[in-house]
């Protein structure tokens, strides 16, 4: 692979992961199957914890795997909120013509309607690795990692 290659193939995966933002914060799930090969796998047990110690058995409920079932649990914690999702600062390596990794910094704000809590506002990682499926880069594993999450009360 030579470097023009590899410097496309970034800039799509960047795209990508805008549509993976711009899907869940817009709640156009179907824009989802155009982010995910069918087999992904989605470790979000560190979503609300910013510890680096295993999520025990009840949190393994957050780690699925299967684009159907990423889907409806995506669909299932952000339906009844207003969600924005930023991510940046890209650290892409493209390993071969179908295979990369990435780790990228976020942020996200979650405005929950109707909670004690009002608002959730988290900043870490996302670390993944991406696969080429019929010309186009999906998501293949995805691990949500936090630095810290703030919690603003009513």
């Amino acid at each position: 692979m030579n470097e023009m290659e590899a410097l496309v193939a970034s800039e799509e995966i960047r795209k990508l992961k805008g549509l993976y933002f711009r899907a869940m914060d817009t709640k156009l799930w179907d824009l989802l199957d155009s982010v995910f090969t069918q087999d992904v796998i989605c470790d979000y047990r560190g979503a609300l914890d910013t510890s680096e110690e295993p999520a025990g058995e009840d949190g393994d409920k957050d780690l699925i795997s299967g684009l159907a079932a990423v889907k409806d649990y995506i669909r299932a914690g952000l339906t009844p909120l207003v969600s924005v999702h930023q991510g940046y600062m890209p650290e892409i390596t493209v390993d071969s013509p179908e295979t990369a990794s990435g780790i990228w910094a976020m942020t996200d704000h979650l405005l929950l309607p109707d909670s004690p809590t009002r608002e959730i506002v988290g900043y870490g990682h996302y670390h993944e690795t991406y696969r080429k499926i019929a010309g186009n880069w999906r998501i293949a594993t995805l691990r949500l990692t936090r630095l810290r999450v703030d919690f603003v009360s009513r």
